[in-house]
């Protein structure tokens, strides 16, 4: 792991332990509730306790996912985003033009390949993904939460769940 990526992942467990996560900026980017706050051109600070999340809106994604932008933009990337999937709950098999990066902050989880190999995890993990990757996301007994950073527009193509082998 690199010392940026090992970086961004302290203090996002940080400010997700100070306070309880709820974002600045609606999925399109627009700022709500003062935030974020900003000394100077490229910087962004949010308070992740003021944190506003929306439902994510895709299609073929089940209701019960929610996002919040904490910085670029959803429509023409890079975008950078807080996720909040509900205990039990499987994000569909899908992929992206663009390569992610996730940290996962908190819950339970199993990582789907889109081959049907499957890796358990407790949480706090890092995932790096090249584009076209499907993968699905399992949420196990309780709320996950995760930090996901496309390099460009946010896109989804939904692929058939595949057996888990």
């Amino acid at each position: 792991m690199s010392i940026r990526t090992m970086y961004i992942f302290t203090i996002l467990t940080v400010m997700l332990l100070i306070g309880p996560a709820n974002t600045g900026l609606t999925q399109e980017g627009k700022p709500t509730a003062g935030q974020p706050l900003s000394f100077g051109p490229g910087q962004t600070l949010i308070d992740l306790s003021q944190v506003h999340f929306e439902p994510l809106k895709s299609e073929g994604v089940p209701p019960g996912p929610e996002i919040a932008v904490l910085r670029g933009s959803m429509s023409t990337g890079p975008v950078e985003v807080l996720l909040r999937l509900p205990a039990n709950y499987t994000f569909p098999n899908h992929s992206h033009s663009s390569d992610e990066t996730y940290v996962w902050l908190k819950g339970p989880f199993t990582y789907i390949n889109g081959d049907g190999r499957a890796a358990k995890l407790g949480g706090q993990t890092f995932i790096g993904l090249p584009p076209h990757v499907p993968h699905a996301l399992a949420c196990g007994n309780e709320p996950c939460l995760l930090y996901v950073r496309y390099s460009r527009t946010f896109d989804m193509k939904i692929h058939p769940l595949p057996t888990l082998k």
